[in-house]
């Protein structure tokens, strides 16, 4: 069982913008910018080519819908849609899933800092701090309603 199956079936908290009876979205706890969500299948597969035909459609349906919800309730001005498809592409969690993850004008510099140290933070994530925790929770709750409008 992954890491993203015991947030789906509940056993590790988390801060949820979207569910649906194919896939869920959540807040990243070590986001590159702020708003950063992961949008995950259900189904509880690697790679985007174990991930059936209706799946994958309505991941990256969803995926959208977040960015559109991002814009509205956060003000940013784009999205990185970013993949990590597989073990040897960094990805560090075998379930497929879509990091949504919101860019502000001017904000080049910042995310490409936060991008790397991002990376870094693979081989073991910092510590959760609780100012960052309440700002997720904030934007969180912001996404969700801009889903919901």
């Amino acid at each position: 069982m992954t890491l993203f199956d015991r947030l789906i079936a509940g056993q590790i908290p988390a801060s949820f913008v979207y569910q649906d009876a194919m896939c869920v979205a959540f807040m990243d706890i070590h986001p590159i910018a702020r708003g950063h969500v992961l949008v995950v299948p259900r189904q509880s597969v690697a790679t985007l080519e174990e991930l059936d035909a209706p799946g994958h459609a309505h991941l990256w349906e969803t995926a959208v819908r977040i960015g559109r919800a991002q814009r509205r309730a956060l003000g940013s001005a784009a999205q990185h849609f970013l993949v990590n498809d597989g073990k040897d592409a960094s990805q560090s969690v075998p379930h497929v899933h879509i990091h949504v993850i919101p860019r502000y004008r001017g904000d080049r510099y910042a995310t490409v800092a936060r991008m790397i140290w991002h990376l870094a933070t693979l081989a073991g994530p910092p510590r959760e701090r609780p100012d960052v925790r309440r700002r997720i929770e904030e934007d969180s709750r912001a996404i969700a309603e801009a889903l919901r409008d």
